[in-house]
């Protein structure tokens, strides 16, 4: 079914329940603008160049409040760039023609029990935790959700089927065709300290045999994953808590089984043939932040992030990946800016890589400010690393050091300091600068160079 269908439906499921007697309705009008600009993302080693791109767009929203426990929520975005940018609250590359985007269009439906603060959600949303190491995308999903004081927990099944966008944009190749099952459940053992279990399967539906009988064959695995993790932190990516330490813990496993295409011999020649493997694969995630004075708006930290790659003896497959819904990007300095975890140039994904981190920020009413340094390595050497910034592979059985990363973030805030509607936080107007700058290492070729990536863009909410 083509995008355009499924965005008419939608609107017009959401639109028909108007019948309703009592009904409040809040909308919100957000406009975007900036600059983009960015280095070589193959790191000068083919044929990349630098660019620089404008970009505009308009994000329209209109939440209904039918009756206690019943709402819903339509969000479309009209987007144009003058080449292609990439965006941070949409990581894939946006084309240079214009288009408009269905976001959201969900209905949720509450007290279907007696737990206070349940609601199920139906339809095209974000799914979206504080980390964004697992989730931070949209998709088809319905997600059953508990939030009471001593109890958080949800339970859900999801899918990108599309793109949602007027120019019939899909997903990302690799999550084609791939169904989540995921839910997660936690508790506060102690005042203002947290532990969560939280897991997920994803299974593929793809013909392997049958894709690389295409011209162009776009997928290569057929996967069925599973992924657990276990938490304790002290709601550390609230930007908002004042306690003088915070910390984050997290270990984590994937587990499964994947089916794989093994290319022929360049030289040699001879058919595409197919063997499967076994997946185990672990990270783990780290992170400190102390506030020396609540009187003095000055935070420093520390994070350090781990995912395993390569194979074992066996061949059994150690490879960690994460759920493909992740961004990557939060709180993580303490600031209402989310910035992304692995490098805003870089854009690394936790496979196969170590990362170590320090940061200070510098949070306060009107501006926040970050200043962030990271530290890449390899986990095996023989294997390459996964990023969305770089067009470039290390080096395979090359040095284990990746590089290092620079960023810095300046935010100033304007009017209207409250608790904006549709369930989002922030002020009304956001003037913000991010730019980094990615150093290679080693595991690159020696003639290998810098490359970096800096947006500044406004952002305003009437």
């Amino acid at each position: 079914m083509k995008t355009t269908t499924w965005m008419l439906l939608l609107a017009a499921t959401l639109s028909s329940t108007q019948a309703f007697a009592q009904m409040e309705n809040e909308t919100e009008l957000k406009l975007r603008a900036g600059g983009f600009a960015e280095g070589e993302r193959d790191l000068g080693l083919g044929g990349d160049e630098e660019s620089s791109e404008f970009f505009g767009e308009i994000h329209g929203s209109l939440f209904t409040q039918y009756a206690p426990g019943f709402s819903t929520k339509l969000r479309v975005q009209a987007f144009y760039s003058t080449g292609e940018v990439f965006l941070n609250t949409d990581e894939t590359p946006q084309p240079s023609d214009e288009y408009i985007a269905l976001r959201e269009a969900w209905i949720d439906i509450g007290a279907m029990t007696s737990f206070p603060g349940e609601v199920l959600r139906l339809g095209r949303q974000r799914i979206r935790d504080d980390d964004a190491l697992w989730y931070d995308d949209d998709a088809v999903a319905a997600r059953w959700a508990f939030d009471t004081t001593l109890l958080q927990a949800s339970l859900g099944v999801a899918q990108q089927l599309e793109g949602f966008r007027t120019d019939d944009a899909g997903v990302d190749k690799d999550q084609e065709d791939r169904f989540y099952v995921f839910g997660d459940i936690g508790t506060q053992f102690r005042p203002g300290h947290f532990v969560e279990l939280r897991l997920a399967n994803a299974g593929d539906d793809v013909d392997l045999e049958e894709e690389q009988m295409r011209d162009e064959p776009e997928r290569d695995r057929d996967r069925s994953l599973t992924w657990v993790g276990l938490a304790v932190h002290s709601d550390y990516y609230n930007e908002s808590a004042l306690e003088q330490v915070a910390y984050w813990a997290e270990v984590m496993g994937v587990m499964g089984d994947e089916e794989y295409v093994i290319q022929p011999d360049p030289v040699l020649g001879g058919p595409v043939t197919f063997d499967q493997r076994d997946v185990n694969g672990v990270a783990g995630s780290f992170a400190m932040r102390f506030r020396p004075s609540l009187q003095t708006p000055a935070q420093f930290g520390f994070m350090y992030s781990l995912g395993s790659g390569g194979v074992d003896g066996s061949g059994e497959s150690e490879r960690f990946e994460q759920t493909g819904l992740q961004s990557n990007r939060s709180r993580f300095t303490g600031t209402r800016s989310q910035i992304h975890r692995f490098s805003e140039a870089a854009q690394f994904e936790l496979t196969n890589l170590h990362v170590g981190t320090v940061f200070l920020s510098f949070p306060a009413e009107v501006f926040d400010i970050s200043l962030v340094a990271h530290q890449f390595q390899r986990d095996a050497e023989a294997f390459s690393v996964e990023s969305r910034g770089l067009r470039v592979d290390p080096e395979p059985g090359g040095d284990d050091d990746i590089g290092r990363s620079y960023d810095i973030v300046v935010a100033r805030y304007f009017e209207g300091f409250d608790r904006v509607i549709l369930r989002d936080s922030g002020p009304s107007g956001v003037l913000r600068l991010r730019a980094s700058l990615f150093e290679p290492g080693d595991a690159y070729a020696s003639n290998a160079d810098s490359t970096y990536r800096a947006i500044l863009e406004m952002s305003w909410k009437l």
